[in-house]
């Protein structure tokens, strides 16, 4: 599995497509989500008051080719309820995520990883969900294994224990 970790700006850095988080009860959205938002001139929270974005889980927007940042394609997906976030969820919103990506016949793209001023949860736990969410996606099909790259955004500040969490997945997992 093809896994990395990355505090490049969600702007400026280069992404086939870049998914953001959003919960239904996160408003107006918040993390790279909501820098994101600020960047496309609020359209995200314009969005989320027309009702056209709800932030339950398994929702999935697409916005091709968005105006002032750096990806080809724009997926918004709903992560359900920050107040009852948990490591399943995120498992879940992971797994539903990579196989969307796929369904798109994408093989390259870069994902928020929720951090502590959103969840209750230790970035690292969300970071090793996420790792196990993809993994239990892609080993239904191993030659998706090594096709499908992914990347995990987070902040400077927060990029250790990302990097503890992806460590642990990887100490529990033989390839």
């Amino acid at each position: 599995m093809k896994l990395r970790l990355s505090t490049e700006p969600a702007d400026t850095a280069k992404h086939k497509c870049l998914v953001l988080a959003t919960f239904a009860d996160e408003k107006p959205p918040r993390g790279i989500c909501g820098f994101i938002d600020w960047r496309l001139n609020g359209y995200i929270s314009r969005e989320i008051k027309q009702g056209n974005v709800s932030g339950k889980l398994s929702e999935k927007i697409i916005i091709p080719t968005p105006p002032r940042l750096n990806t080809e394609l724009l997926m918004i997906c709903g992560m359900g309820n920050a107040a009852r976030f948990s490591t399943e969820q995120m498992r879940r919103f992971a797994f539903l995520t990579i196989e969307s990506v796929d369904k798109l016949l994408i093989d390259d793209f870069s994902l928020e990883l929720p951090g502590a001023n959103r969840v209750n949860l230790p970035l690292a736990d969300v970071a090793q969900a996420t790792a196990t969410g993809f993994f239990d996606y892609l080993s239904q099909d191993t030659k998706k294994m090594n096709k499908i790259k992914s990347c995990l955004l987070t902040v400077p500040e927060q990029v250790k224990e990302a990097a503890s969490g992806i460590k642990f997945f990887k100490s529990k997992i033989k390839d």
